[in-house]
């Protein structure tokens, strides 16, 4: 059933707005799904809208092999042209908005969720904290970086790769390191 599912989504997407989603791709909550034109979504990659406000793709957007969006409570909006390489996950918990033309490299971790840590009760039992995470146009996100909830990645900056980012990034910094810093700005 699921296979017929994406069979219907895939032909309805290309007919009208000329996307391409492969019939290996894995895509559940099809009604919460919007695909702008021409967006790919490649064998083995993942849309699932369960259980969410939704997963909107702008024109133009990649989702490559084994390149996971979910859409969690807050959903995902991803601008034209941006490209979520393989392996790369976007937990949309709390919300994630990434601007046009942003660059995902592969294994990235974009989480917008995070679990409370107080002793004298499990992790797992604790309240689950959702913040929205908002990445600006232009932006490059390197190889294995994860940013974590709460974050604005600016305009314009670089995430180095295996980047931990905690904090705000401002527009055209590049930073790098376990937690990020700014090294320095884009010329």
């Amino acid at each position: 059933m699921r296979f017929l599912r994406t069979f219907i989504f895939a032909l309805r997407n290309r007919l009208a707005n000329g996307s391409r989603v492969s019939l290996g791709a894995y895509v559940k909550g099809h009604a919460a799904i919007r695909l702008g034109a021409k967006c790919k979504i490649h064998d083995a990659a993942s849309l699932d809208a369960t259980r969410s406000k939704g997963i909107v793709c702008g024109d133009a957007v990649t989702l490559n092999r084994y390149a996971y969006v979910q859409g969690g409570l807050g959903g995902v909006v991803l601008g034209n042209r941006v490209e979520i390489n393989n392996f790369s996950i976007v937990n949309g918990s709390g919300g994630v908005t990434v601007g046009d033309d942003t660059l995902i490299g592969p294994g990235v971790r974009i989480v917008s969720y995070s679990h409370g840590m107080a002793r004298g009760a499990t992790i797992r039992s604790q309240a689950v904290a959702l913040k929205p995470i908002v990445i600006g146009r232009d932006v490059w996100i390197g190889a294995n970086a994860v940013i974590l909830a709460g974050v604005t990645v600016g305009d314009g900056a670089v995430i180095a790769a295996g980047a931990v980012v905690r904090s705000d990034v401002p527009p055209y910094a590049i930073a790098a390191g376990v937690p990020a810093t700014v090294k320095k700005l884009r010329q």
